[in-house]
This record gives structure tokens, sequence and C-alpha cells, in this order.
């Protein structure tokens, strides 16, 4: 889908704001992180269903909330879905804080499976890490192949970025093959394809004023792609 959370490549956006190299600025924000492996966990969604409803947050409203409260909007969102919490249990305890009224303490030892499942937690959100590759597949392309990304103005999620719609470019590795984020996200099933790393020149990308020798390499899914034409790679 065409949204706010696309702008990859446009201008005048204004520079981005980089405070330091620090993951979390305040608390709530480990805690925002910590609240996705829980929930994730559960198995009731996925990552790619997960950014999906990131995209479809009000433009005014992503653009001018923080990083992880984009997090907190979709944890609320797929845990109510998922019937792990209500809207009302979420406004009841938001009203409580407001109110500075103390919370529950909690005084049950963890439990100590528990934490080693919550300490491999990323292997089981969608597919982030190695262990979450599936089996290759056959791949249609080659290291060498000049490809041309298809044009993907499709209604959900997709992780075809706008800027490389119809852009010219060539594979430089196989990356392993994943679920298809299209399908993904919207429980269309895994159908898992291959993906692989393209370079594309940045003169392709934004012409003849791109920066003198720039380049960037994006991992696509097989279904992104055409072939241009081969190109004979040295042993």
């Amino acid at each position: 889908m065409i949204g706010i959370h696309d702008v990859g490549g446009f201008h005048h956006l204004g520079p981005i704001a980089v405070q330091d190299d620090q993951i979390f600025h305040e608390e709530w924000e480990g805690l925002a992180f910590s609240l996705l492996i829980i929930s994730a966990l559960q198995g009731t969604w996925t990552l790619d269903e997960f950014r999906h409803v990131i995209e479809r947050m009000p433009p005014a409203e992503y653009i001018n909330t923080p990083y992880y409260v984009h997090w907190l909007e979709a944890i609320e969102t797929l845990s109510v879905r998922s019937g792990l919490l209500t809207r009302d249990q979420i406004a009841e305890r938001q009203q409580m804080v407001r109110d500075r009224v103390a919370l529950p303490a909690v005084t049950v030892a963890p439990d100590p499976a528990v934490v080693a499942q919550l300490q491999q937690g990323a292997k089981h959100v969608a597919y982030v890490g190695p262990g979450a590759r599936r089996e290759d597949k056959p791949q249609s392309f080659k290291v060498g192949d000049r490809i041309r990304t298809r044009l993907k103005a499709v209604h959900g999620h997709t992780r075809l970025q706008r800027y490389l719609w119809n852009k010219s470019g060539v594979v430089v590795a196989y990356s392993g093959t994943y679920p298809l984020a299209d399908t993904n996200a919207h429980q269309q099933g895994e159908n898992p394809e291959p993906t692989y790393a393209v370079r594309f020149e940045g003169t392709e990308l934004w012409g003849s004023d791109a920066e003198p020798n720039t380049s960037v390499t994006v991992d696509l899914f097989e279904s992104y792609m055409d072939v241009e034409s081969s190109v004979a790679v040295a042993a």
C-alpha cells in the first residue's frame, strides 16, 4: 500500500534527527520492546501483520509520534484482535496511570522456562533471526542477473519500497528463502519465496543529480522482480 510510512527517496522532509546510539531513551521504550516479544510469543500474529497495523496509522499521527508509540499502537490492536485483552482494559489502565493510581505490584517469581523462552523470543516473532529461515526453494535468479522491479501498487502490505518500483538493478547475492510478507501480513499463508540482495545505482533511483558513485542494496522477494538480462560472473 502507498502510505505515509513509505517515504524512502522523498525530498524536503528535512534531516533525520539522530540523538545518539542508544536504543532506548526512556524506560517506557524498553517496556514497549518487551511487550512486543511477550505478545508475539502467543503466536496469534506475525511481524508482517504488526508492520501493516503501523502502516495504517493516520498520517498526522504517524508523523507526530515517536517510533515506539507506533509499536504500542500495533501491540494494542493485535492483542485486542487476538483476545488477549480488551480496549476497555487498556483504557482503564491508562486512566490509572493518568490519575497516578498505584498499579498492582507483581510478586510472582518468574518461571525459568518462561524466561528461557523470552530469551529466544526473536525466533518466535514471524521470521526474525536465522532460525526462522525456511528451506531453500529453487531460485529463478542468479548473481549477475540484471533485473527490473515490478510496479507493486497493492492494497495491502508489501516490502517493495515505492522508490524502487520499475527500477533496474543487479543481483549481488542470494539471501535465503523466507515467508512472503505480502501474504503473511493478511493471514493468507507464508508462501515462502527466495530473496535476493539487489544493488541499484544512485543514478537509476534519483537521476543525474544523485551523488556520484552511490548505490543502494536491498533484499527483495523473487515475485518483486523480472529478469532484464544475465551477466557472466567470474568464478
